[in-house]
């Protein structure tokens, strides 16, 4: 098998992985029982995630173009294939289908989802991909026919998603103004030219530790203030600020300290999240989630000697 298709098949299996599998969306017993609901996330999930990285080489790997394109693909997910933005009976809303819901739209539940996809599903992935194949960081994995199978997938793939996860009718100009921002984000990560918003100097301890952090962080904001008296806009706006030091902080990392970052972001989904997930009867998160954490730490010792980025 060619090296970069190796490295692009690597990438494409592991944005399903951590966002759907060890996040408890798609339990580990659900993709053994039901042989369709992994295939579909991986043509899904693997196709976007190999397309908004083969955007951010060619565009030029600029970690805030990376936050953009992230969001771009979890608004698409979320907002115009799944719909879960505007369905106030989506399964996974929970406190955010009231918290938030305005103008027919889940907008803190928006703001959520798009966050984490842009990280969960976009840009840990391909950090810790990255960190394993440095010798890959800035080339091209896919050619015109690689972009091809990839668009095709990722067309197919929604358009299944689209038709056959809820019947639901987004409101039309929710659903118009989802598509203009859409669009909107796409033209500003193609343009944008600064690497970060913030400093370091808001955080100088270990990227690891930095990185545990700031997911606990998004955790807590957005599922312990909309039980509290904080309005709806004030708590998206901390989860996007959170969101941007976190952005930030790659333009201040060499290549060991950014692993060390994405893994210390999955540290909180991977150990205690998919313990309590066990505990409340999702069988095998703990075991899955502990185990993928303890081999990124392996290779995290193993590749303590990767050089910074000249």
């Amino acid at each position: 098998m060619n090296p970069k298709t190796k490295v692009a098949l690597i990438l494409s299996l592991v944005s399903p992985i951590f966002a759907e599998v060890l996040s408890g969306s798609t339990p580990p017993l659900e993709v053994l029982m039901n042989p369709l609901s992994f295939p579909f996330l991986w043509a899904y999930y693997g196709a976007g995630v190999l397309l908004v990285r083969e955007a951010w080489v060619r565009w030029g790997r600029n970690y805030l173009r990376l936050m953009l394109l992230g969001f771009v693909y979890g608004i698409v997910e979320e907002g115009l294939v799944i719909k879960s933005w505007f369905n106030p009976e989506w399964p996974d809303l929970g406190i955010l289908g009231v918290y938030g819901r305005a103008w027919g739209v889940n907008t803190v539940w928006a703001v959520w989802l798009t966050i984490f996809h842009s990280l969960m599903s976009i840009t840990i992935p391909i950090m810790v991909v990255d960190a394993l194949y440095p010798e890959f960081q800035n080339e091209r994995l896919l050619g015109k026919r690689g972009i091809l199978i990839a668009f095709s997938s990722f067309l197919l793939s929604g358009t299944a998603f689209f038709v056959f996860l809820g019947s639901y009718r987004a409101p039309a100009l929710q659903y118009l103004i989802t598509v203009i921002l859409t669009i909107s984000l796409l033209l500003l990560a193609r343009k944008i030219k600064r690497e970060a918003l913030f400093g370091r100097a808001f955080f100088k301890g270990h990227p690891f530790f930095y990185g545990l952090l700031a997911s606990f962080t998004l955790f807590l904001i957005f599922t312990a203030l909309p039980r509290s008296p904080v309005p709806p806009a004030i708590t998206s706006l901390l989860g996007l600020l959170v969101t941007l030091h976190f952005y930030s902080m790659p333009a201040h990392l060499d290549e060991r300290e950014k692993y060390a970052l994405a893994i210390g972001f999955l540290a909180f989904w991977f150990v205690p999240y998919d313990v309590i997930l066990e505990l409340n009867g999702i069988r095998g998160e703990a075991l899955l989630g502990v185990g993928t954490f303890a081999v990124l730490m392996w290779k995290l010792r193993k590749w303590r000697a990767i050089k910074p980025k000249v």
